[in-house]
């Protein structure tokens, strides 16, 4: 549990004091070793939020994409793991 909060404190330091490409890289690393680690998609959508410029058209200024990578990698993580045999 504790892993679980430190890593949660270095995800939302890593938002706001590093480029987003260091954040997005740490919340793919933390999906893949914690087990349901939703405050990654959590992390993408406020940086979604912060991020993205509004524009008419649906997905075209960007938002969501990162929510949805995030979901997309948590579903095929969770998906791999549960397949994955470890003796």
């Amino acid at each position: 549990m504790k892993k679980r909060i430190l890593a949660d404190v270095l995800i939302l330091s890593l938002f706001f004091w590093s480029p987003w490409q260091l954040t997005a890289i740490f919340a793919i690393i933390f999906i893949l070793l914690f087990e349901n680690y939703w405050e990654g998609t959590i992390i993408a959508l406020i940086a979604d939020a912060f991020y993205s410029l509004p524009e008419a058209k649906f997905f075209a200024g960007g938002f969501g994409f990162f929510t949805l990578a995030s979901l997309l990698v948590l579903q095929l993580a969770s998906f791999v793991k549960s397949k994955i045999k470890i003796l």
